[in-house]
């Protein structure tokens, strides 16, 4: 089954990773994956939805009754609320014109960087990392904003910036080219008071759309202007020789998983 395959894949990998320290530093009562290697909890799993609350069911499809799993939360924010806070942290510069909007325990979350604490998210946005330096006009375009029917108090919306390179950013000197990112999953998580605890940026939905070379975040407009670290991270994904050996080794594996039937 492709789920065997996959294990054997990750297993196989873990094996050619042999410098690959996952498990440095990790508590060894974490939980740990079929290959025995230790996984980093960030955040508490969602609780499990019942049954009761799938709305529809047919084929992969498990519908989620959103109005009734969200009246369940009891969270003491309503999700309409929740959602008008979300687009005035947004329209605060994501919380840099009014930090006051900021959890004590707030931290940032993206793909790479994170998490970090408050005073780490404000020197951040203060100092030259916030794009808007470097492209003034710069909009997000948000839309699809929704209350999570599953973690209460979090807030999800997708965002497709862009802006024109109209001056320098990150020491490089601006061309007025227009930049256009990929489509990009946003996620903040609100207290019961209303403040923000953790904001989620830069996850990519689809790496082929944009002028960005995939990339998300800050690192698309690092890339952009031509500023990107020397570290894979900053850079447009390749495939690493490992991937490209199992994707080679994964049709001999399904063949003989398929003998062993």
């Amino acid at each position: 089954p492709p789920a065997v395959i996959g294990g054997m894949a990750f297993c196989l990998l873990s094996l050619l990773l042999p410098t690959l320290r996952l498990d440095a530093g990790i508590d060894c009562r974490e939980p740990r994956n079929a290959c025995g290697r230790r996984i980093v909890m960030l955040a508490a799993p969602a609780p499990a939805v019942a049954d009761s609350f799938i709305a529809e069911r047919r084929g992969n499809l498990a519908l989620l009754d959103e109005p009734r799993m969200l009246d369940a939360q009891n969270f003491p924010i309503a999700p309409d609320d929740l959602i008008a806070k979300a687009k005035d942290f947004i329209a605060a510069d994501y919380g840099a014109e009014d930090p006051g909007m900021l959890a004590d325990a707030f931290s940032f979350v993206g793909p790479f960087i994170g998490p970090l604490s408050k005073q780490q998210y404000i020197d951040a946005l203060g100092g030259k990392f916030n794009p808007a330096d470097g492209f003034p006009d710069l909009i997000g375009r948000q839309f699809g904003f929704s209350a999570d029917p599953i973690e209460p108090g979090r807030v999800w919306w997708v965002s497709r910036p862009v802006g024109t390179f109209s001056r320098p950013f990150f020491g490089a000197e601006p061309d007025g080219r227009r930049i256009e990112t990929p489509p990009q999953a946003m996620g903040c998580v609100f207290d019961a008071a209303g403040k923000v605890t953790r904001i989620n940026v830069g996850a990519v939905i689809d790496r082929t759309q944009g002028n960005t070379a995939g990339l998300g975040g800050l690192f698309g407009f690092l890339w952009f202007v031509g500023k990107a670290p020397p570290a894979p991270e900053y850079q447009p994904f390749k495939k690493s020789w490992q991937f490209e050996l199992l994707e080679k080794l994964g049709p001999l594996l399904t063949k003989l998983q398929a003998a062993r039937r």
